[in-house]
């Protein structure tokens, strides 16, 4: 039973006061404070033991003591983030007193004293400015501070942007899931979703299955609620766990003993901003542009902190609302006007002239070319048929000119519910038939969220503080269409996503030397998604003859209809989603200082819980993508409309019959799945210094990952080799969601035919497999002060990393019996979808075969029922290997004047057990094109000695291992690897007199085979990863997140005029009004292009292995960015690309034959291709109204991509609301539309947009 938010942080506080009142074991880390160290000597240098040194909180007054050891060395940890005064006494010396002295997360202050002969009673105020070296870690990284967060030009407000300007760290290319657009990062060669997200020292990263919430994390406090946040990239201390990647750490604000505080609100408006690269209308060569998208932006709120009890008790809250009416610029391909004026019956414009295509007996048509299902007949080992209209022609060449009827289609031969849905679309509003309709449909956002914390000082040993976050953000994320026709993906909807997060943090001081801090935790995130018809229980899918579709809450609306050549019709799927996640944490730390060595150690504890309704198919999709209306085993991909217009009916040619309908359908039933996940880790960390100038840094951390499990049992794992048992094996727990009257009888016998055992048993544990439990990960680092300005750093580590998000792929509730999905695909292009199961009178050809109107009528979704042929199973390794990571860097950092540095290094990481989806259920051999696979239905024969050719491969000669169950299965191993190495140099600029900056500057290069698990690379991404001589590190190259140029500037100037002032320092009244207090501040991204690959036009070998294009030698296979007649930029050279020849063929021609399997697939590494670079400059021009000694108001102006230079995604790239271009990556002959960009990467937030704000500071 799923309980309510509020429901589970009621439980949560009572645990977390428990633990509170009762104490707990020495848990995790100080993973929101720092530490200061120094030595304190006298005027010659020679060290002064048993000085007291005292720490005092600015803002709070709370207060620290230490003394100075033998070495003159003294240490304050855990220190809380914030500004302190220092002040050292010792008999015999004068009072020494530093103030502004800055606590950062994470980071360690190093702070000496040289003391003066005198009385105690003197005091010496300290005035030099704070060390800007990093002298006693090794750690890669960057703190982010309170100006920067607050100041630095940030579109949208969220910080985690900011993240992007650490050297190391890029902006990734937009991916299918949206998370770039909302900060997600890479850093060192790692997949942004390896990356941690904390704040105040708790959990705070995303679980829920695909990010649907669309971002890697649970809450985001406006910037203003932000004290600081630290990234670091690798060669942290064995402090931190969970990730192998970067460690995002931010902290909230706290009140302090004066009220403080701000309101404000930001504005946009459209008729501010730049359109839209996108936004035009073309026809015949002539742009003009469209209307603008509409925004409406509005965000506002205030902050407000202050004492409770001076000095005891402190608050701080904020509250920001945020109202928002965007404009999402789509493109999409729609039916001409000619085809809707015909009935659909004239379908001549999609004939392409000037391209070929050559059927078996050698005829050529051009592409577009509309073929005839019931002419479909052998020809010795291959089939053709005959175009429409072919009776018209008057001889070869078979062009419009000398066939005007081709294309012409029989109104007799249409399906009136095919006609029907078609009109469903609307009118082009570009020429052609290619992204012919163009629309900006407005994106809805109403959020509101709120923070709070409360921090009390009981004493001076005992500190408690309590944070709780929550944000609230429905939304309407707008499909191209909308309503019935819908046309999303599935990343648009009715959108809901409410999240919690909540930190209790005690600390306790035993003695100056020896402090505890304990925190208990708890994330949580509820996301929603579903199409706009969702509710309209009214069987729509039956109003257009479409049977079977299950009528249920929130599965409402038309099934997924692909028409090749065509934007998507009807809903998507994995729609309905609702999910839900939360994460409970209980860690500790406890810190013990010992003369020169800082020891710490810890133990932390997460339960994950994650609850999953996202059924894949549960309204059905239905694949027309031209395979029975094009020449057999091409790729054309235009001519779907044809597919899905004509009613299969019997061969006019003697041939196969009922040739038609949809060659691919997916269909599952809905059920959901309620996972858990455990993790533990412990380490010990000693931070030890050696002598003044050396810091060493040691460490050990072993972590635990569980496996995930159901909590009902309501899972199954296929596993098709290896441990447990060295077979295919389909493991399902025991229990009352399991026994084998639950299994249908024709479910066990596929089973039984295709050698897989079955094990109802609980033998395996909870998670089906097995976890690994050795992950030691040992952590070395040291820093030298080679001089007072200089220091060099080292360091290297090992880091695991098994939680990342995978998606839903796979999900093993997602199996049979509980959860199942079918996948029935074509055998061929001359054969139809075969239902096995006996359908209703009247629903299907008198074959069985499937037509649009059959639905799921033939596919029974009761498990006792189930025909189990084309099911899928998914699977994940047994013997699961934690994946891991390698880093280490060697830096050195030179201190240029008391507030500017530079320092330059090298890093480098490795990447081992990644994880990979290669699929399970493909050939380990290469097969001819048409070569059949699967098994359609039970009658097809399977190869062996009496049964010879044409027949289906067996699995000793290299075919599917498991024929009668669906081909390439989601299944999960850890079979990926990494390799990244990289120049990362900065300089720095510490504000003072007005003026900080960063500037970051990375040279880089990244390669693996485990790349982005949600960008698209999972499955068909590797091309034969069973075959030999291919397999997965034949697909080892650039990873998709390799950029190698990376330029960040941030920074801001407050302009030398006005009162106190360099310049007009004694101006007052208007003159200072106007003249005084404007400050500029930027943000310049300069990145390279991340590269991408171009698949073959069509294969080169049966279903199941995927081919890349060739670069010929010498070709240049870009050309400069040019914009093509239709609008659209386009930057591929289609003559450098070239095609493999076909497996098998005997006399290749136009093609380039492979001696080896991986040459047959293109290449032993598949050739890349930069993509577009990023260009951009963010600009902010502030103007302060000083009002009173401690309020001002602020003015802003903000200039997003102040240049409107368009960032674009790479040819092909589709997702996340954006369509790729039809034709983008067919080089072919005479493809107009070959090398077309269709979007670009910061859609809808592009083109320049300029904000207004009005900021109060009190």
């Amino acid at each position: 039973m799923r309980r309510s938010g509020s429901q589970v942080l009621q439980s949560v506080f009572t645990f977390v006061i428990g633990v509170a009142l009762f104490g707990v074991t020495p848990l995790n880390a100080q993973v929101d404070t720092g530490s200061i160290t120094g030595v304190i000597a006298d005027a010659s240098g020679a060290v002064v033991s048993g000085a007291k040194v005292t720490l005092t909180n600015e803002g709070t007054g709370a207060s620290l003591t230490a003394t100075s050891g033998a070495d003159g060395i003294y240490k304050f940890s855990p220190v809380r983030v914030g500004s302190y005064n220092l002040d050292v006494t010792s008999q015999g010396f004068q009072t020494t007193k530093q103030s502004g002295v800055q606590v950062n997360i994470g980071t360690n202050v190093s702070l000496n004293f040289n003391l003066k002969p005198g009385s105690q009673t003197e005091t010496v105020e300290v005035t030099g400015a704070i060390p800007v070296l990093q002298t006693q870690d090794a750690s890669v990284g960057q703190v982010v501070d309170q100006r920067s967060v607050n100041d630095l030009p940030l579109n949208g407000r969220n910080f985690t942007f900011l993240a992007q300007l650490v050297q190391g760290v890029n902006s990734p290319q937009a991916d299918t899931r949206g998370n770039a657009g909302s900060g997600a990062f890479s850093a060192n060669g790692f997949r942004p979703a390896q990356n941690n997200y904390m704040l105040d020292g708790i959990d705070n990263n995303s679980d829920t299955v695909d990010f649907l919430n669309g971002t890697n994390y649970v809450v985001l406090p406006p910037v203003d609620a932000i004290q600081e946040f630290r990234v670091q990239t690798t060669d942290f201390s064995a402090e931190y766990g969970r990730s192998g990647a970067a460690v995002l750490n931010a902290t909230l604000k706290s009140g302090s003993n004066q009220f403080h505080g701000d309101v404000w609100e930001f504005f946009r408006n459209d008729k501010l901003d730049a359109r839209d690269f996108f936004e035009h209308n073309c026809n015949a060569g002539t742009c003009t542009p469209a209307k603008k998208g509409e925004l409406r932006w509005n965000q506002f709120g205030g902050t407000i902190g202050g004492p409770v009890l001076k000095n005891k008790v402190f608050f701080f809250g904020d509250l920001q609302l945020w109202r928002l009416r965007q404009g999402q610029p789509q493109l999409g391909s729609v039916p001409t006007a000619a085809e809707r004026t015909t009935g659909f019956t004239n379908l001549q414009d999609l004939i392409q002239p000037g391209t070929t295509e050559t059927d078996a007996l050698l005829r050529t048509f051009p592409k577009g070319t509309v073929f005839d299902p019931a002419t479909t007949r052998a020809v010795g080992s291959s089939f053709v048929l005959d175009p429409f209209g072919f009776s018209t022609c008057t001889g070869a060449p078979y062009t419009l000119s000398t066939c005007p009827g081709l294309n012409i289609l029989p109104a007799n031969r249409l399906d009136a519910n095919a006609i029907a849905l078609l009109k469903l679309y609307p009118n082009p509003t570009n020429s052609g038939v290619v992204n012919n309709y163009a629309n900006s449909p407005t994106l809805v956002q109403n959020e509101k969220q709120f923070d709070v914390r409360l921090d009390l000082n009981f004493t001076q040993t005992n500190q408690l503080y309590y944070s709780f976050s929550y944000d609230d953000k429905p939304e309407l994320i707008p499909s191209i269409f909308g309503g019935v026709a819908d046309g999303g993906g599935f990343f648009q909807g009715n959108q809901t996503a409410g999240s919690q997060h909540s930190a209790l943090v005690w600390n306790h001081t035993f003695t100056p030397t020896a402090v505890n801090v304990a925190r208990v935790g708890l994330n949580y995130l509820h996301t929603t998604r579903n199409i706009p018809e969702a509710n309209n229980l009214t069987d729509l899918p039956a109003s257009f003859g479409i049977l079977g579709i299950p009528q249920q809450k929130e599965n409402g609306g038309l099934p997924a209809l692909s028409i090749g050549g065509l934007q998507t019709l009807g809903g998507n799927a994995f729609l309905p989603s609702d999910e839900v996640s939360s994460t409970i944490q209980v860690t500790d730390d406890f810190t013990k200082i010992y003369g020169k060595h800082t020891f710490k150690m810890g133990f932390e504890q997460q339960h994950v819980k994650f609850s999953t309704l996202q059924p894949p198919w549960s309204r059905g999709q239905f694949d027309f993508n031209g395979a029975y209306t094009e020449i057999p085993n091409t790729t054309d991909n235009t001519v779907g409309r044809a597919q899905l217009l004509l009613d299969p009916t019997l061969s006019s040619v003697g041939g196969p019959d009922f040739v038609g309908g949809p060659n691919r359908v997916f269909a599952s039933n809905i059920s959901l799945s309620d996972n858990g996940k455990n993790y533990w880790g412990t380490y010990l960390q000693d931070d030890w210094k050696v002598s003044p100038k050396l810091t060493v840094n040691l460490g050990l951390r072993w972590d635990f990952f569980g496996l995930v499990y159901d909590h009902y049992g309501k899972q199954a794992n296929f596993v098709p080799f290896g441990p447990p048992n060295g077979s295919a094996i389909y493991i399902i727990p025991q229990g009352p969601n399991a026994n084998p009257s639950n299994l249908s009888p024709g479910f066990t016998s596929l089973l039984t035919t295709d050698n897989i055992a079955l094990a109802i048993t609980n033998k395996y544990g909870k998670g089906l497999g097995n976890s690994q439990k050795s992950n030691f990960a040992p952590r070395f680092g040291f820093a030298y002060q080679v001089t007072p300005k200089f220091v060099a750093r080292g360091g290297f580590g090992m880091f695991y990393n098994g939680f990342e998000n995978r998606g839903y792929s796979p999900n093993l509730g997602e199996n049979y019996p509980f959860q199942f999905s079918f996948d029935f695909n074509h055998p061929n292009d001359w054969t139809p979808v075969i239902y096995n199961a006996p359908c209703p009178a009247g629903t299907a050809t008198a074959a069985n075969s499937a037509t649009v109107e059959t639905g799921f009528s033939c596919i029974p979704l009761t498990p006792q029922l189930v025909n189990a042929q084309g099911l899928q199973l998914r699977g994940i390794q047994f013997d699961y290997q934690t994946p891991y990571s390698m880093g280490g860097n060697f830096t050195l950092q030179y201190q240029l004047t008391p507030t500017l540095s530079v320092q330059a290094g090298y890093v480098t990481t490795l990447g081992r057990h990644l994880e990979v989806f290669p699929g399970s259920n493909r050939p380990s051999a290469l097969f001819a094109p048409g070569t059949t696979l699967n098994k359609a239905n039970p009658s097809d024969a399977v190869c062996s000695s009496t049964v010879p050719p044409p027949c289906i491969p067996n699995p000793a000669q290299g075919g599917l291992p498991v024929p009668d169950f669906a081909q390439n299965a989601s299944y999960a191993s850890n079979g990926g690897s990494s390799y990244y190495h990289g120049l990362q140099t900065n300089v720095q600029k510490k504000f003072h007199g007005g003026l900080s900056f960063l500037a970051a500057y990375t040279w880089s290069k990244v390669r693996s085979d485990a790349l982005d698990l949600l960008n698209g690379f999972a499955g068909n991404g590797y091309r034969a990863p069973y075959v030999p001589g291919v397999g997965i590190h034949h697909d080892y190259g650039l990873a998709n997140f390799d950029i190698r140029n990376v330029f960040h500037f941030s920074g801001g100037y407050e302009l030398p005029f006005g009162k106190g002032k360099q310049y007009m320092g004694d101006a007052s009244g208007p003159k200072n009004a106007a003249l005084g207090g404007w400050a500029v501040q930027w943000v310049v991204t300069l990145q390279g292009g991340q590269p991408f690959k171009i698949d073959c036009p069509f294969g080169t070998t049966a279903a199941g292995s995927n081919c890349y294009s060739f670069v010929l030698p010498g070709h240049n296979p870009r050309t400069s960015l040019h914009i093509n007649p239709d609008g659209n930029p386009a930057m591929l050279n289609a003559s450098a690309f070239a095609q493999p020849c076909n497996f098998g063929s005997t006399s290749p021609s136009g093609c380039i034959p492979g001696s080896t399997p991986a040459g047959i697939l293109g290449g032993d590494q598949p050739s890349q291709i930069a993509g577009p670079g990023f260009h951009r400059l963010d600009l902010s021009l502030f103007k302060n109204f000083q009002l009173t000694e401690r309020t001002r108001l602020e003015f802003r102006s903000e200039f997003f991509n102040i240049l409107n230079h368009p960032n674009f995604n790479y040819p092909g790239f589709g997702g996340n609301g954006v369509n790729a271009v039809s034709g983008a990556t067919d080089w072919r002959s005479g493809n107009a539309t070959f090398g077309e960009i269709g979007s670009t990467r910061d859609n809808p937030l592009d083109p320049r947009e300029i904000q207004f704000a009005l900021k109060l500071y009190f």
